[in-house]
């Protein structure tokens, strides 16, 4: 079965099971980010499916970013997201906060070459970003599957989760990723990772959790609209327990 058709079977049992539990059965379809061609869909700038599931499969290192939920009316498929400003004018130009915070932390998180991470300032780059994060091996999910227009509350979150953990406990694991990004929840999503997918995942540092079983790197940081901390901050703090993890774990990541 291909990962395509993984995530497809993976939206069907979660629309069976909201009508189940009564909840709203419109699922937000994630996962493999599409690689494809440049186009507008009537709404945003959005990429077509290419050779994303090749290139995932030859990939050195897979990003998986854990996120919330999409705060919309309906639902679209995140997989063919690039970021960009919503406009008929296929434009580089990127939107909002979400997305420059984003592709940064993966840039910084995917690219090590001789196992050192890129400073802010090197890093920091809004052509080189946006490039990246359009054509790295990156799958996006959301831990709850239905829309909405306010953001969830923690209780909600992990109430979700937790009638759903089954099915995301599946769609996680079948990545095979090297990092899981949890961006916001305050803990929530590394928490549901610990019970439920990987029991010896253990606390390394501030920012970093590591199954030494699986080899997989778990991240906990804030929601890319968090504007408490600046830019440079975040990253800063971020690859800080980032580079002493690497220090520490010559067997991250896996060698393919």
């Amino acid at each position: 079965m291909t990962i395509r058709d993984h995530e497809e079977k993976l939206f069907t049992k979660w629309a069976q099971r909201a009508r189940k539990l009564h909840d709203p059965d419109m699922i937000t379809k994630d996962g493999l980010l599409y690689r494809g061609e440049l186009w507008f869909d009537g709404i945003n700038q959005a990429h077509k499916s290419a050779n994303e599931e090749q290139l995932w499969n030859d990939a050195g290192m897979r990003l998986l970013v854990l996120s919330k939920e999409l705060y919309d009316e309906d639902c679209w498929d995140i997989r063919s997201e690039t970021g960009r400003v919503p406009t008929p004018h296929l434009t580089n130009r990127t939107a909002l906060r979400f997305f420059p915070n984003l592709e940064l932390w993966a840039y910084g998180l995917m690219t090590i070459p001789d196992r050192k991470v890129a400073t802010f300032s090197r890093a920091d780059n809004p052509a080189r970003l946006q490039g990246f994060y359009e054509n790295a091996p990156i799958a996006r999910v959301n831990c709850k599957k239905q829309p909405d227009t306010r953001a969830a509350s923690n209780t909600v979150l992990q109430r979700y989760m937790e009638n759903y953990a089954d099915l995301l406990k599946e769609q996680i694991t079948m990545y095979g990723a090297d990092i899981i990004l949890c961006i916001g929840g305050q803990g929530i999503m590394v928490d549901f990772l610990q019970r439920h997918v990987w029991k010896d995942l253990e606390q390394f540092n501030s920012h970093c959790w590591y199954s030494a079983k699986a080899n997989v790197l778990v991240v906990k940081q804030y929601h890319p609209n968090y504007n408490v901390y600046s830019r440079k901050e975040m990253y800063t703090s971020l690859m800080h327990d980032y580079q002493a993890f690497l220090k520490a774990t010559p067997q991250f990541p896996t060698q393919r």
